[in-house]
């Protein structure tokens, strides 16, 4: 798909259509300055069937929960905040190494958002048999329920801003 075509059956989507995440975009530096920051408040990924133990994660927002790396990162916080749909944000770090099984969301109606941070050219997301190399700065969107994996074959850490929001509540 290219960046300006508005294409469901396409692995992945840009801020062009979903313009409420190009103030991610904007705001990309200070939101990697602040993970960095709390970087090592991480803890590993929950679904640990998942991953070969190499998949952290620092919560920033999810609805009724006070999330570990919301009071070290408030600008990231707001920043999401201000995103129709909300559901949740948190940093997704892939270490060295780290292997995730395809699978598909839980959630059907969830738009989830990948906001480039640190992005080593050996670490990957693979939507619907499409593998993609992140971009710092840029945004990819998927639709969660479509079948996803991702790695890391570098040998630093890739990280990125997740942040899923409902379908039916986002602006385009």
């Amino acid at each position: 798909m290219s960046a300006t075509g508005w294409n469901l059956m396409a692995a992945y989507q840009y801020s062009d259509t979903h313009p409420s995440l190009k103030l991610l975009e904007e705001h990309w530096q200070i939101i990697r300055d602040e993970y960095l920051v709390a970087a090592n408040l991480v803890t590993q990924w929950p679904e640990a069937y998942l991953h070969n133990g190499l998949w952290d994660v620092l919560g920033i927002h999810y609805p009724d929960q006070t999330m570990p790396g919301e009071s070290m990162c408030p600008s990231t916080k707001a920043l999401v905040q201000q995103i129709p749909g909300l559901l949740l944000a948190g940093f997704s770090v892939l270490r060295p190494g780290c292997v995730v099984l395809p699978h598909v969301g839980a959630v059907e109606g969830v738009w989830r958002s990948h906001l480039g941070l640190i992005c080593p050219p050996h670490a990957w997301l693979e939507v619907l048999g499409e593998r993609r190399v992140a971009q710092e700065g840029k945004v990819a969107v998927f639709d969660d329920r479509n079948l996803h994996c991702a790695g890391n074959d570098g040998e630093t850490d890739r990280v990125v801003l997740i942040v899923d929001f409902w379908k039916d509540l986002a602006a385009r």
